[in-house]
């Protein structure tokens, strides 16, 4: 399974408007670049009009995908997402917050593909802060054997912290290998199966230990990280491995300011350093 990202060359318009498309990179927030009205009864989104925006992807895949299946992962579209492949409707996701997964079912390999994603956001106020529009998170495409992986396919639970006993959950039989800094200590054949880590590390806020399970079918291989952790909750607090741990951090809306609801990897180190 290739995980590829696609966010570049991507023509950008608003529907109903005739000012020309330009060309983006996601992820974009198609709200923050709109001339904001004192007329606007939008004051939840900072005044600004709202509407219907629409982004689209020309592509021609690679050859060597023609037997296999390519899957488009958005991680966030505000809102009322639909998204169409060669003018054929192939999803609609309303919620703004959810990020959700698309067969790309109908490729071209001879030709030239058209992806369209349409956002609407003019139905405004729909919400009590800044929400952003459009494709606010970055955009994937993952290419998958027929009979093999998908993404989030593969679920690892932990049973027991003492002893470290943990569960693992694949699409088919798999052979399932635990590693620790590359070495096996831990294995199993199957699709669901149960294993002991012995003499095991576990996750905390302190140690943020992880493991690595490496899950092989056919000539097919993936990796998957983890940690193993007990955590407990009461009216005496919360408890991690046992230990009554504080929580530390700061509560932050999805957006950056005025740099928009873009989702930008360089804003989080900064957002962590000055929560305020």
């Amino acid at each position: 399974m290739q995980k590829l990202s696609f966010v570049q060359s991507w023509r950008f318009w608003k529907d109903g408007e005739p000012s020309p498309s330009k060309t983006v990179t996601l992820p974009h927030d198609a709200m923050i670049h709109e001339d904001r009205s004192a007329d606007s009864s939008n004051g939840g989104h900072a005044y600004f009009p709202g509407g219907i925006y629409v982004y689209e992807k020309r592509f021609v895949p690679d050859q060597s995908w023609a037997k296999k299946v390519v899957i488009l992962e958005c991680e966030g579209i505000y809102k009322n997402a639909s998204v169409y492949l060669n003018d054929r409707k192939l999803a609609f996701q309303p919620y703004g917050y959810t990020g959700f997964f698309i067969p790309l079912d109908g490729l071209r390999f001879e030709e030239e593909n058209v992806l369209k994603i349409v956002a609407d956001n003019s139905l405004l106020p729909n919400s009590r802060w800044y929400s952003g529009s459009g494709i606010y998170r970055p955009v994937w495409l993952y290419v998958c054997e027929p009979d093999g992986y998908r993404p989030e396919s593969v679920k690892i639970s932990t049973l027991s912290a003492s002893p470290a006993r943990i569960r693992v959950e694949a699409p088919m039989d798999s052979r399932i290998e635990i590693l620790d800094a590359g070495m096996i200590v831990a294995e199993a054949q199957g699709q669901c199966v149960e294993l002991t880590i012995p003499n095991a590390r576990l996750w905390s806020d302190e140690t943020p230990f992880l493991y690595t399970c490496r899950l092989t079918h056919g000539e097919e291989t993936i990796n998957e990280t983890f940690g193993i952790c007990k955590i407990e909750w009461s009216n005496q607090g919360l408890f991690i491995n046992g230990k009554n741990t504080l929580l530390r951090g700061g509560c932050v809306h999805h957006d950056n300011g005025i740099l928009g609801a873009a989702y930008f990897l360089s804003e989080n180190p900064r957002r962590a350093r000055n929560p305020a």
